[in-house]
Protein backbone atom coordinates (compact mmCIF):
# COMPACT_ATOMS: atom_id res chain seq x y z
CA UNK A 1 0.00 0.00 0.00
CA UNK A 2 1.31 3.69 -0.70
CA UNK A 3 0.96 6.23 2.10
CA UNK A 4 -1.27 8.43 0.93
CA UNK A 5 0.37 12.31 1.16
CA UNK A 6 -2.66 14.94 2.72
CA UNK A 7 -1.53 18.25 1.29
CA UNK A 8 -0.66 21.45 3.76
CA UNK A 9 -3.61 23.22 4.17
CA UNK A 10 -3.66 26.97 2.76
CA UNK A 11 -3.17 29.74 5.18
CA UNK A 12 -6.35 31.25 4.54
CA UNK A 13 -8.44 28.02 5.48
CA UNK A 14 -6.07 27.79 8.42
CA UNK A 15 -7.07 31.42 9.75
CA UNK A 16 -10.90 30.64 9.69
CA UNK A 17 -10.61 27.78 11.68
CA UNK A 18 -8.75 29.97 13.93
CA UNK A 19 -11.37 32.77 13.68
CA UNK A 20 -14.04 30.06 14.24
CA UNK A 21 -12.44 28.44 17.24
CA UNK A 22 -11.75 31.75 18.83
CA UNK A 23 -15.01 33.42 18.48
CA UNK A 24 -18.41 33.14 20.55
CA UNK A 25 -21.90 34.71 21.05
CA UNK A 26 -20.20 36.72 24.41
CA UNK A 27 -17.61 37.68 21.88
CA UNK A 28 -19.72 39.37 19.88
CA UNK A 29 -21.48 40.65 22.28
CA UNK A 30 -18.10 42.53 23.19
CA UNK A 31 -17.19 43.53 20.51
CA UNK A 32 -20.78 44.53 18.58
CA UNK A 33 -20.49 48.25 17.11
CA UNK A 34 -24.37 48.22 15.46
CA UNK A 35 -27.23 47.42 17.96
CA UNK A 36 -28.57 43.77 17.59
CA UNK A 37 -31.34 42.71 20.11
CA UNK A 38 -30.75 41.01 23.27
CA UNK A 39 -27.08 40.56 22.26
CA UNK A 40 -25.29 43.13 24.64
CA UNK A 41 -23.59 41.60 27.80
CA UNK A 42 -25.51 42.14 30.97
CA UNK A 43 -22.67 41.97 33.70
CA UNK A 44 -20.54 44.95 33.97
CA UNK A 45 -18.71 43.81 35.96
CA UNK A 46 -16.94 41.55 33.40
CA UNK A 47 -15.64 42.71 30.26
CA UNK A 48 -13.32 39.59 28.91
CA UNK A 49 -14.04 36.45 26.92
CA UNK A 50 -11.92 34.38 29.01
CA UNK A 51 -12.52 31.03 27.12
CA UNK A 52 -11.56 32.51 23.71
CA UNK A 53 -8.28 33.93 25.21
CA UNK A 54 -7.44 30.88 26.67
CA UNK A 55 -7.70 29.42 23.17
CA UNK A 56 -6.13 31.63 21.49
CA UNK A 57 -3.44 31.14 24.30
CA UNK A 58 -3.39 27.84 23.39
CA UNK A 59 -3.15 27.78 19.36
CA UNK A 60 0.07 29.67 19.41
CA UNK A 61 2.02 27.05 21.64
CA UNK A 62 1.14 24.47 19.02
CA UNK A 63 3.92 24.87 16.93
CA UNK A 64 6.12 27.70 15.14
CA UNK A 65 3.38 28.01 11.84
CA UNK A 66 0.89 27.90 14.37
CA UNK A 67 2.37 30.78 16.48
CA UNK A 68 2.78 32.84 13.32
CA UNK A 69 -0.33 32.27 11.85
CA UNK A 70 -2.62 32.79 15.44
CA UNK A 71 -0.48 35.36 16.83
CA UNK A 72 -2.66 38.39 15.17
CA UNK A 73 -5.67 36.86 17.04
CA UNK A 74 -3.83 37.07 20.46
CA UNK A 75 -3.39 40.76 20.25
CA UNK A 76 -7.20 41.33 18.97
CA UNK A 77 -8.33 42.07 22.33
CA UNK A 78 -6.11 43.42 24.93
CA UNK A 79 -5.67 44.69 29.11
CA UNK A 80 -3.84 46.86 29.68
CA UNK A 81 -1.93 46.66 33.58
CA UNK A 82 0.76 48.16 35.29
CA UNK A 83 3.09 46.05 33.57
CA UNK A 84 2.28 47.72 30.35
CA UNK A 85 5.68 47.57 29.06
CA UNK A 86 5.99 44.43 27.73
CA UNK A 87 2.46 45.11 26.14
CA UNK A 88 3.82 48.10 24.71
CA UNK A 89 6.90 45.87 23.36
CA UNK A 90 5.24 43.09 22.14
CA UNK A 91 2.75 45.69 20.17
CA UNK A 92 5.58 47.47 18.39
CA UNK A 93 6.66 44.48 16.64
CA UNK A 94 4.79 44.95 13.69
CA UNK A 95 2.92 42.23 11.26
CA UNK A 96 3.03 41.85 7.55
CA UNK A 97 0.63 45.25 7.72
CA UNK A 98 3.05 47.24 9.86
CA UNK A 99 1.06 46.53 13.42
CA UNK A 100 -0.81 43.88 14.92
CA UNK A 101 -4.52 44.10 14.35
CA UNK A 102 -5.53 45.37 18.02
CA UNK A 103 -9.06 45.84 17.85
CA UNK A 104 -10.39 45.94 21.70
CA UNK A 105 -9.00 47.34 24.50
CA UNK A 106 -9.31 46.68 28.27
CA UNK A 107 -8.02 49.86 30.09
CA UNK A 108 -8.70 49.25 34.06
CA UNK A 109 -8.66 52.21 35.75
CA UNK A 110 -5.26 50.80 37.88
CA UNK A 111 -3.90 51.25 34.74
CA UNK A 112 -4.45 54.58 34.06
CA UNK A 113 -3.32 56.39 37.61
CA UNK A 114 -0.61 59.30 36.77
CA UNK A 115 1.73 57.47 39.26
CA UNK A 116 2.29 54.28 36.98
CA UNK A 117 5.85 55.83 35.55
CA UNK A 118 6.68 52.25 34.10
CA UNK A 119 3.08 52.22 32.07
CA UNK A 120 4.08 56.34 30.48
CA UNK A 121 0.33 56.75 30.19
CA UNK A 122 -2.03 54.61 28.59
CA UNK A 123 -2.11 56.74 25.12
CA UNK A 124 1.29 55.31 24.71
CA UNK A 125 -0.27 52.11 23.99
CA UNK A 126 -3.55 52.92 22.35
CA UNK A 127 -1.09 54.90 19.98
CA UNK A 128 0.13 51.25 18.87
CA UNK A 129 -3.34 50.21 17.95
CA UNK A 130 -4.49 52.18 15.14
CA UNK A 131 -7.24 49.82 14.20
CA UNK A 132 -8.75 50.31 17.55
CA UNK A 133 -12.86 49.97 17.30
CA UNK A 134 -13.56 49.12 21.17
CA UNK A 135 -12.36 50.64 24.15
CA UNK A 136 -13.48 49.97 27.96
CA UNK A 137 -12.99 51.52 31.12
CA UNK A 138 -14.35 48.86 33.60
CA UNK A 139 -15.81 48.78 36.64
CA UNK A 140 -13.10 49.61 39.36
CA UNK A 141 -13.13 46.89 41.94
CA UNK A 142 -13.44 48.77 45.57
CA UNK A 143 -10.64 47.41 46.82
CA UNK A 144 -8.51 49.15 44.59
CA UNK A 145 -7.27 52.11 46.74
CA UNK A 146 -6.33 54.39 43.41
CA UNK A 147 -4.74 58.11 43.83
CA UNK A 148 -5.59 60.57 41.17
CA UNK A 149 -3.97 64.09 41.99
CA UNK A 150 -2.26 64.87 39.18
CA UNK A 151 -3.10 65.50 35.55
CA UNK A 152 -3.25 62.28 33.01
CA UNK A 153 -1.65 62.37 29.60
CA UNK A 154 -3.78 63.77 26.87
CA UNK A 155 -5.70 61.35 25.13
CA UNK A 156 -4.84 60.22 21.30
CA UNK A 157 -7.37 60.69 18.70
CA UNK A 158 -9.29 57.49 17.92
CA UNK A 159 -10.57 58.06 14.29
CA UNK A 160 -11.26 54.12 14.47
CA UNK A 161 -12.83 53.79 17.25
CA UNK A 162 -16.52 52.52 17.20
CA UNK A 163 -17.77 51.32 20.84
CA UNK A 164 -16.82 53.14 23.94
CA UNK A 165 -18.40 50.81 27.32
CA UNK A 166 -17.56 53.18 30.51
CA UNK A 167 -17.76 53.04 33.68
CA UNK A 168 -17.60 56.69 35.24
CA UNK A 169 -15.06 57.70 37.94
CA UNK A 170 -15.58 60.82 39.40
CA UNK A 171 -12.15 61.09 40.95
CA UNK A 172 -10.19 59.82 37.94
CA UNK A 173 -12.33 62.00 35.72
CA UNK A 174 -10.54 65.09 37.41
CA UNK A 175 -7.62 64.29 35.82
CA UNK A 176 -8.89 64.40 32.09
CA UNK A 177 -6.95 62.19 29.14
CA UNK A 178 -7.89 58.84 29.23
CA UNK A 179 -10.08 59.37 32.55
CA UNK A 180 -12.07 61.82 31.43
CA UNK A 181 -15.35 60.99 29.53
CA UNK A 182 -15.20 63.89 27.32
CA UNK A 183 -12.09 64.44 26.41
CA UNK A 184 -12.46 61.16 25.22
CA UNK A 185 -15.49 61.40 23.39
CA UNK A 186 -13.80 64.07 21.78
CA UNK A 187 -11.25 62.19 20.04
CA UNK A 188 -13.39 59.52 18.68
CA UNK A 189 -16.09 61.48 16.01
CA UNK A 190 -16.49 58.36 14.55
CA UNK A 191 -18.06 56.54 18.01
CA UNK A 192 -21.18 54.28 17.22
CA UNK A 193 -22.24 52.63 20.09
CA UNK A 194 -21.98 54.11 23.97
CA UNK A 195 -22.64 52.49 26.94
CA UNK A 196 -22.56 54.15 30.32
CA UNK A 197 -22.72 53.44 34.03
CA UNK A 198 -21.96 55.67 36.85
CA UNK A 199 -23.03 58.67 39.49
CA UNK A 200 -21.83 62.00 37.69
CA UNK A 201 -20.91 64.99 40.58
CA UNK A 202 -22.40 68.66 39.76
CA UNK A 203 -18.81 69.46 39.88
CA UNK A 204 -18.05 67.29 36.46
CA UNK A 205 -20.77 68.77 34.48
CA UNK A 206 -19.84 69.93 31.16
CA UNK A 207 -20.80 73.34 29.51
CA UNK A 208 -19.31 72.85 25.88
CA UNK A 209 -21.54 70.38 24.12
CA UNK A 210 -20.16 66.78 22.83
CA UNK A 211 -21.48 66.09 19.33
CA UNK A 212 -21.53 62.92 18.27
CA UNK A 213 -22.44 62.79 14.76
CA UNK A 214 -22.70 59.05 14.23
CA UNK A 215 -23.58 57.57 17.34
CA UNK A 216 -26.72 55.15 16.97
CA UNK A 217 -26.85 53.12 19.74
CA UNK A 218 -26.72 53.95 23.13
CA UNK A 219 -26.82 52.09 26.48
CA UNK A 220 -27.41 52.70 29.69
CA UNK A 221 -26.94 50.25 32.43
CA UNK A 222 -26.95 52.73 35.45
CA UNK A 223 -26.84 55.80 35.50
CA UNK A 224 -28.10 58.97 37.95
CA UNK A 225 -30.08 61.81 37.18
CA UNK A 226 -27.10 64.22 36.94
CA UNK A 227 -26.18 62.28 33.62
CA UNK A 228 -29.05 62.30 31.95
CA UNK A 229 -29.52 65.89 32.16
CA UNK A 230 -25.69 66.16 30.60
CA UNK A 231 -26.79 63.48 28.29
CA UNK A 232 -29.72 66.02 26.96
CA UNK A 233 -26.68 68.60 26.16
CA UNK A 234 -25.38 66.41 23.71
CA UNK A 235 -25.45 66.26 20.11
CA UNK A 236 -26.72 63.00 18.65
CA UNK A 237 -28.35 63.47 15.41
CA UNK A 238 -28.00 59.67 14.36
CA UNK A 239 -29.16 58.13 17.64
CA UNK A 240 -31.73 55.51 16.94
CA UNK A 241 -31.53 52.84 19.25
CA UNK A 242 -31.40 52.85 23.04
CA UNK A 243 -30.80 50.24 25.55
CA UNK A 244 -31.98 50.86 29.27
CA UNK A 245 -30.89 48.21 31.77
CA UNK A 246 -32.28 49.72 35.08
CA UNK A 247 -34.24 52.66 34.85
CA UNK A 248 -34.01 55.88 37.86
CA UNK A 249 -36.66 55.68 40.74
CA UNK A 250 -39.20 57.73 38.86
CA UNK A 251 -39.85 58.10 35.40
CA UNK A 252 -39.75 61.46 35.47
CA UNK A 253 -36.15 61.43 36.01
CA UNK A 254 -35.93 60.73 32.27
CA UNK A 255 -38.25 62.23 30.72
CA UNK A 256 -35.87 65.25 29.80
CA UNK A 257 -33.72 62.35 27.81
CA UNK A 258 -37.03 61.49 25.84
CA UNK A 259 -37.98 65.11 25.16
CA UNK A 260 -34.61 65.79 23.63
CA UNK A 261 -33.97 62.57 21.93
CA UNK A 262 -37.33 61.13 21.60
CA UNK A 263 -38.83 61.74 18.61
CA UNK A 264 -35.61 60.34 16.81
CA UNK A 265 -35.52 56.96 18.72
CA UNK A 266 -36.71 53.72 16.49
CA UNK A 267 -35.72 51.10 18.64
CA UNK A 268 -36.27 50.83 22.70
CA UNK A 269 -34.67 47.29 24.53
CA UNK A 270 -35.06 46.90 28.30
CA UNK A 271 -32.91 45.16 29.96
CA UNK A 272 -33.74 42.43 33.15
CA UNK A 273 -34.31 44.64 35.78
CA UNK A 274 -37.31 44.03 38.31
CA UNK A 275 -37.51 47.97 38.38
CA UNK A 276 -39.57 47.14 35.07
CA UNK A 277 -41.97 44.45 36.87
CA UNK A 278 -43.00 47.45 39.38
CA UNK A 279 -43.50 50.31 37.29
CA UNK A 280 -45.10 50.35 33.79
CA UNK A 281 -42.06 51.70 31.91
CA UNK A 282 -43.66 49.90 28.45
CA UNK A 283 -45.88 53.02 28.56
CA UNK A 284 -43.79 55.44 29.40
CA UNK A 285 -41.72 54.48 26.20
CA UNK A 286 -44.51 54.27 24.00
CA UNK A 287 -45.95 57.20 24.89
CA UNK A 288 -42.59 59.22 24.46
CA UNK A 289 -41.04 57.84 21.21
CA UNK A 290 -44.07 58.63 18.59
CA UNK A 291 -41.28 56.69 15.95
CA UNK A 292 -40.67 53.86 17.30
CA UNK A 293 -40.77 50.70 15.22
CA UNK A 294 -39.08 48.04 17.29
CA UNK A 295 -40.09 47.41 21.04
CA UNK A 296 -37.42 44.78 22.84
CA UNK A 297 -38.00 43.59 26.92
CA UNK A 298 -37.50 40.43 28.96
CA UNK A 299 -41.56 40.23 29.24
CA UNK A 300 -41.09 37.64 33.15
CA UNK A 301 -39.17 41.02 33.87
CA UNK A 302 -41.38 43.94 32.42
CA UNK A 303 -44.65 44.55 33.85
CA UNK A 304 -47.79 44.15 31.31
CA UNK A 305 -48.81 47.83 30.17
CA UNK A 306 -52.13 49.67 30.75
CA UNK A 307 -51.60 52.09 27.52
CA UNK A 308 -53.79 55.18 27.28
CA UNK A 309 -52.21 56.98 24.54
CA UNK A 310 -53.25 57.47 20.77
CA UNK A 311 -52.80 55.31 17.91
CA UNK A 312 -49.20 54.43 17.66
CA UNK A 313 -48.70 54.50 14.11
CA UNK A 314 -44.67 53.18 13.16
CA UNK A 315 -44.81 50.46 16.09
CA UNK A 316 -44.13 47.44 13.47
CA UNK A 317 -42.09 44.56 15.90
CA UNK A 318 -42.08 43.69 19.67
CA UNK A 319 -39.25 41.00 20.69
CA UNK A 320 -40.05 39.24 24.40
CA UNK A 321 -37.23 37.16 25.69
CA UNK A 322 -38.17 34.06 27.77
CA UNK A 323 -35.22 35.01 30.88
CA UNK A 324 -36.77 33.87 33.79
CA UNK A 325 -36.60 35.56 37.05
CA UNK A 326 -37.76 34.00 40.39
CA UNK A 327 -40.83 35.51 41.05
CA UNK A 328 -42.80 33.52 38.01
CA UNK A 329 -43.07 30.19 38.36
CA UNK A 330 -42.28 29.48 34.19
CA UNK A 331 -45.01 27.49 32.62
CA UNK A 332 -47.59 27.70 35.40
CA UNK A 333 -50.97 29.77 35.40
CA UNK A 334 -49.55 33.20 36.63
CA UNK A 335 -46.76 33.41 33.89
CA UNK A 336 -49.23 32.38 31.19
CA UNK A 337 -51.82 34.90 32.72
CA UNK A 338 -48.44 37.78 32.40
CA UNK A 339 -47.15 36.71 29.07
CA UNK A 340 -51.28 36.91 27.89
CA UNK A 341 -51.33 40.27 29.59
CA UNK A 342 -48.66 41.35 27.49
CA UNK A 343 -50.31 40.35 24.35
CA UNK A 344 -53.53 41.54 24.91
CA UNK A 345 -52.38 45.02 25.07
CA UNK A 346 -50.87 45.30 21.63
CA UNK A 347 -54.43 46.02 20.08
CA UNK A 348 -54.55 46.32 16.53
CA UNK A 349 -57.05 49.38 16.79
CA UNK A 350 -53.93 51.42 18.78
CA UNK A 351 -51.09 49.52 16.73
CA UNK A 352 -52.07 49.56 13.12
CA UNK A 353 -47.98 48.73 11.74
CA UNK A 354 -47.93 45.76 13.90
CA UNK A 355 -46.92 43.24 12.40
CA UNK A 356 -44.83 40.85 14.28
CA UNK A 357 -44.18 38.96 17.70
CA UNK A 358 -40.41 37.65 18.02
CA UNK A 359 -39.75 35.12 20.86
CA UNK A 360 -36.31 34.90 21.80
CA UNK A 361 -34.46 32.95 24.10
CA UNK A 362 -35.96 29.58 25.58
CA UNK A 363 -39.14 28.80 24.29
CA UNK A 364 -39.16 25.13 23.68
CA UNK A 365 -40.42 24.12 27.28
CA UNK A 366 -43.39 26.54 27.00
CA UNK A 367 -44.83 25.02 23.47
CA UNK A 368 -46.49 22.26 24.09
CA UNK A 369 -48.83 24.14 26.24
CA UNK A 370 -52.17 24.77 25.05
CA UNK A 371 -51.69 28.23 26.81
CA UNK A 372 -49.34 29.29 24.21
CA UNK A 373 -51.70 27.73 21.20
CA UNK A 374 -54.20 30.37 23.02
CA UNK A 375 -51.65 33.56 22.33
CA UNK A 376 -50.88 32.05 18.67
CA UNK A 377 -54.81 31.97 18.25
CA UNK A 378 -55.03 36.05 19.98
CA UNK A 379 -51.91 37.09 17.43
CA UNK A 380 -53.17 35.47 14.20
CA UNK A 381 -56.42 36.91 15.03
CA UNK A 382 -55.00 40.70 14.71
CA UNK A 383 -53.18 39.87 11.49
CA UNK A 384 -50.15 39.04 13.21
CA UNK A 385 -47.47 36.45 13.04
CA UNK A 386 -45.28 34.95 15.61
CA UNK A 387 -41.44 34.18 14.91
CA UNK A 388 -38.45 32.49 17.16
CA UNK A 389 -36.09 34.91 16.07
CA UNK A 390 -35.88 34.12 12.38
CA UNK A 391 -37.87 31.85 12.01
CA UNK A 392 -41.69 31.97 11.39
CA UNK A 393 -44.10 29.87 13.51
Amino acid sequence: MHAVEYPYLPRELWLDIFRWATVSRRTLALTATDYSPFESDSDPSTWLDEEAIATKRALVRVCKEWRCLARSFLYEDVVLTKGGCDLKCALQETDQDGYWPVRRVCLPYSSCTPWESDLKGASDIVKECPRLEVLVRPFRQHSEELIFDISAEDCPCLTALKRLDWWHYNDAARTGGFNSLPDVLDRAPNLQYLSLTGDLWLNLMRRQRIVLPKLTTLRLRRVNVLFIQELCRWYMPSLEHVILDTYPSAPAQIEPFWEVFGHQITTVELGRSLKFHVLDLVSHVLSHCPNLEELNYYVQFTAAPHLSIDAHERLHTIRLHASPNEFLTAGGPTFWEHVEEHILAYDKSLFPALRTIVLHGDWKAYLPDPSFDKICSIVAARGCSIAFDNMFY
